[in-house]
């Protein structure tokens, strides 16, 4: 027996709920993988701007939150650092990769849903068609942290660790390790600009035709009123003659 038009518009939009409850556990993973890269980020600047002082306190802080009587070798703690770094930001990338996959997914959802309200099609689409119309500006600068800003700051703090790395002229093997990581987290940022910034997107492409198309109809009736007007105007001046 298959199901009426209103028991598959309830389960699509039990499905929808879940699918945005999910996206909001994701944003919130995100939003704890930023603060603790960041954090990450002004210790890897501390070390670069603070080499000796730096390597101290790190290495006075480990051991005694582990309970060793001698600290660690700094060479050693920095490896840590920069494997906690990778590790974040691969776990970060995923996630965002993750959050746009769904929210594109739901858009799909929305325009289905939003085909049982006939001409209504904006009533269903709070993240979606809705949510790109008129977006504000506030937005669109968060995203351009997030997007832009966030990747070049990680971008430059890496390379300024590691260039300070190079010049101190120890090249052990942690060194090298060090090194690898660092080509990871690069080559890791460069294929997350490119999921960001050269993917398709035919919401938005949807919401720029649909703009085009209303001005288009506008432009239209004011044509046609125009032509209107003068028609009459011409057939005034007839009969008055």
């Amino acid at each position: 027996m298959e199901a009426t038009d209103d028991t598959k518009l309830n389960i699509l939009h039990d499905h929808y709920k879940d699918t945005f409850n999910q996206i909001r556990n994701y944003i919130v993973s995100r939003d704890r993988l930023l603060i603790l890269i960041l954090l990450v980020s002004a210790i890897m600047l501390f070390q670069i701007f603070s080499p000796k002082e730096s390597g101290l306190m790190i290495a006075q802080f480990v051991s005694k939150k582990i309970g060793l009587d001698s600290p660690f070798d700094p060479s050693f703690l920095g490896s840590i650092i920069w494997f906690s770094m990778l590790g974040l930001i691969i776990k970060y990338f995923q996630v965002v990769g993750l959050i746009e996959k769904q929210f594109d997914y739901i858009h799909l959802i929305e325009e289905n849903i939003a085909k049982s309200y006939g001409n209504n099609h904006k009533l269903f689409t709070r993240e979606g068609l809705h949510y790109l119309d008129d977006y504000p500006l506030f937005s669109d600068w968060t995203s351009f942290l997030y997007t832009k800003v966030f990747p070049i700051i990680l971008s430059i703090t890496i390379i300024l660790k590691i260039y300070h790395e190079i010049i101190a002229g120890n090249y052990s093997v942690i060194f090298f390790v060090n090194l690898i990581i660092f080509i990871c987290i690069f080559t890791s940022i460069i294929l997350y600009l490119r999921m960001l910034h050269f993917k398709k997107n035919p919401l938005k492409n949807f919401v720029a035709a649909e703009k085009s198309e209303n001005i288009f109809k506008k432009f239209t009736l004011w044509f046609s009123s125009k032509n209107v007007r003068a028609s009459l105007k011409k057939h005034r001046q007839l009969e008055n003659k």
